[in-house]
């Protein structure tokens, strides 16, 4: 005995529903605020109390050492150095290439022979 399959023709449309629409903007801040409550539901009143003044005093700390020093770098205690437009173009062109690689692999390949190619000019 064989199998077949046949379809059957409604005679009614089928309604049409609206499409569904979600708005997961807030849903980050939802899961965020629920993970920070578990977490601080296995805490005591005296190591909540403890975690907060450590947390307002790292803010503070950081805010003097913002508003003191605007152009300090964000690792150490030394100025903040300029980055050269080298720098930049190689960075720029590594990223091009990067996406131009999922994008379309030939035009990355371009990408990268004039990449080459300007590397040498510039030296």
């Amino acid at each position: 005995m064989a199998f077949s399959a046949s379809t059957v023709a409604s005679s009614q449309p089928a309604p049409v529903q609206p499409a569904k629409t979600t708005d997961h903007t807030g849903m980050a801040s939802l899961l965020a605020t629920l993970m920070l409550t578990m977490y601080a539901a296995q805490k005591s009143k005296k190591q909540m109390r403890k975690l907060k003044r450590k947390a307002a005093f790292t803010l503070l700390k950081l805010k003097m050492q913002s508003a003191l020093s605007p152009v300090t770098s964000m690792f150490s205690k030394q100025p903040a150095q300029s980055v050269s437009n080298r720098t930049l173009l190689y960075i720029l062109l590594g990223v091009a290439f990067i996406i131009l690689l999922f994008v379309s692999w030939p035009a990355a390949i371009v990408l990268l022979l004039l990449g080459i190619l300007l590397v040498l000019l510039m030296k």
